[in-house]
This record gives C-alpha cells, structure tokens and sequence, in this order.
C-alpha cells in the first residue's frame, strides 16, 4: 500500500532522527525509494541538521560592546574628575582683577631717584648709570599682589599710563606690606582702570575723545565660538540622519566645549604659562568628555 506523501513528509523529521518504530521506518523507505519530492525533503532536512548554529558570534559581539561600554565609562568618570580636579586647582592658583577702592593706589609724587631703581638693565644688558632721574612714585595698598601696567599715547601726544591690579584669593586675606611703583618717565595722566570703572590718579582728565581707557574686552576667539557653535548645531540637526552627520557633531563639540571652559575660568587673570594653558587643557578634556557621552548614549541606543 502506498502512502500519501504529506503524511510521509509529516514523518520524514522522526524518521530522519530515527525515531520511528520497525514498521513505520519501512513503509517510509518503501515510499521514499519511489518518490523523488519526498527524497529531496529529506536530503534537505538531513542538511539542515547537520549545519552547526555560530552562536559564538553574537556572544562574542555583546561581549565586544560591554568592553566598549566599560571603557567608556570609565573615560567619562576619569575626565569628570580630572575637569573639576584642575578647574579647582587653576581657580586657587588663578589671579583676580581687583576693583577700585579708595587708597588702593596712592600717589605720592615726583622725586628723583637712582635710574638704578627703575631700570635694573638698559636694553644692551650693562648695569644702567646712577645718576638721579625723576620718577612719579605710586603706592600700592597690600591687598594688590601684582600690578599690570600698560601704555598709550593719545592723539594730542598725551601719555597714558594704565593700571590694573591683580590679586590671588590665596592671598587676599593675607597682611602685606605695601609697596612702590615707579614710573618713569613722568606720564601726563595715571588710570586706575578695571572692568567696571577707571580712576583718574594722577595727571590730564580724561577728555570727551577719551572716556574709556580699559583694555578692549573684545575677545576674537571668543567671538567666533559664540558664532560656530550654533551654526555647527543647526548643520549637525539637519544632517542627523546621514552617516556623515558625526563631522557637523563633532564641530559642534569643539566650540561648545571651549565655552564651557571659559565659563569655568571666567574672571581668572592669565599672568603665567600654566593659567594661559589652563582654558585650553579644560577645553580637550570637555571635548573629549562630550565625545565619550556621545558614545556611550549609541552604545545605549543599540542594546
């Protein structure tokens, strides 16, 4: 009798583990020899189970990205440390501009002394003479550890001098002698000048033509953060969906992080190499932070 081939490819799984009785295994072969459909079924599903299942691979990639995460993580955690460890240190270390109160620079007046106490060296590196030469001498209060002085000459040939004092929070609640600069030579006008008010000290008052003596506050750098950054944000949106997309991010971050950086230092005076690398150190490390973040949340996404 022969059987009806859906029932024998209902059989053929069992019969290909062999797990059919005597009987059934022979009217199985009985059919299979004179059947050609049902011997290429089974020939497929001997084929199949033969083929051995790559579960390594898939183990191997989740492997791979928990490591990946790890490593991530743990860069995130090390440049938080480091980003609050040296903005810390650079705050305590930094200089601040000391506003105007009164007696924080006296004028004392013009006296003649020894060019040797103005000049320590002329420009060729001799010991300069010691005759007398008038200086104006300035008084500076003690809670000023520094004094940058800068110079101008204004369109009628007045001579400016410009002051700004600097002090450390070190030291600023240190007693300290009061000290002495000497001016030489004799300007036509004296400022005290901060970032909210100049103090006429000595000299010309400040004419009409004249009103702001201050240091620019104008920041090129600054600037042009201020404007890349949104522009880079915008370009990096539109883009999001195109694998080119992590350049506009990665511009982005750059600007970004440098106005991170100088919002952590706003207020520090650069008076040394280190405080002048310290915005730019705290810049990478915010980059480099954003960048890991960044990351970490595809990593996250693609769980």
């Amino acid at each position: 009798m022969r059987i009806p081939c859906a029932i024998v490819r209902d059989l053929l799984p069992l019969y290909a583990e062999k797990l059919v009785e005597p009987e059934t295994e022979a009217l199985v072969k009985e059919h299979l020899e004179a059947c050609p459909d049902c011997r290429q079924r089974l020939s497929e599903l001997t084929t199949e189970a033969t083929k051995t299942v790559d579960t390594a691979r898939p183990l191997l990639s989740l492997k791979k990205a928990i490591r990946k995460r790890r490593w991530y993580t743990a860069i995130v955690a090390a440049l938080c440390v480091f980003i609050v460890v040296y903005t810390w240190f650079f705050h305590a270390d930094a200089m601040h501009p000391v506003a105007w109160i009164d007696g924080l620079v006296t004028v004392k007046g013009i006296e003649n002394r020894p060019s040797s106490d103005v000049y320590a060296q002329d420009d060729t590196g001799e010991e300069a003479p010691a005759e007398a030469v008038p200086v104006l001498v300035l008084q500076v209060n003690g809670r000023i550890t520094g004094i940058h002085t800068s110079k101008r000459e204004e369109a009628d040939g007045t001579k400016t001098v410009l002051l700004q004092g600097w002090s450390s929070h070190a030291d600023s609640n240190l007693a300290k002698d009061d000290s002495e600069i000497l001016l030489s030579p004799v300007p036509d006008r004296v400022i005290y000048a901060d970032s909210q008010q100049q103090k006429l000290l000595w000299g010309v008052p400040l004419s009409d033509e004249s009103k702001s003596l201050a240091p620019s506050a104008f920041d090129p750098a600054l600037v042009i953060a201020l404007v890349l950054a949104p522009l880079s944000g915008i370009v990096w949106l539109l883009l999001r969906k195109y694998s080119y997309s992590r350049i506009p991010r990665q511009i982005f971050f750059a600007p970004l992080s440098y106005l991170a950086a100088r919002s952590l230092t706003q207020g520090c005076v650069l008076t040394s190499l280190w405080m002048e690398l310290g915005p730019l150190v705290i810049t990478v490390a915010l980059y480099l932070l954003l960048t890991c973040l960044w990351q970490l949340l595809l990593l996250r996404k693609a769980e």
